[in-house]
């Protein structure tokens, strides 16, 4: 669980840099967005939440990054950062993907 929590810690690190960097104020909103539920996620997390409230959170992130776009390299890294914190926790098997939103 440390990797995973590790990995959420290191996708907000990169979310904030990347909020502080770009220069496009029409993307800032969404990075606010995906902190806001970056910060869920890690409360889901760590209070023990059912593996589905964090699959249905996941899987909701999943489908904001499809269709919302994050420009320039700030964005690339946010979303990149997304997807290994993504990968860790399917990977680690504890939790499932949930594909109702992908």
């Amino acid at each position: 669980m440390k990797n995973i929590t590790d990995a959420l810690a290191q996708y907000i690190t990169v979310l904030a840099d990347s909020y502080d960097r770009t220069s496009r104020a029409e993307d800032r909103p969404l990075y606010l967005h995906h902190l806001a539920e970056a910060a869920i996620i890690f409360s889901l997390i760590h209070q023990g939440t059912s593996q589905e409230a964090i699959e249905e959170k996941l899987a909701s992130e999943r489908h904001g990054f499809g269709w919302n776009y994050l420009s320039g390299p700030e964005g690339d890294a946010a979303e990149r950062a997304f997807v290994q914190f993504d990968t860790l926790v399917i990977d680690s098997g504890l939790f499932r993907p949930n594909n109702h939103c992908t």
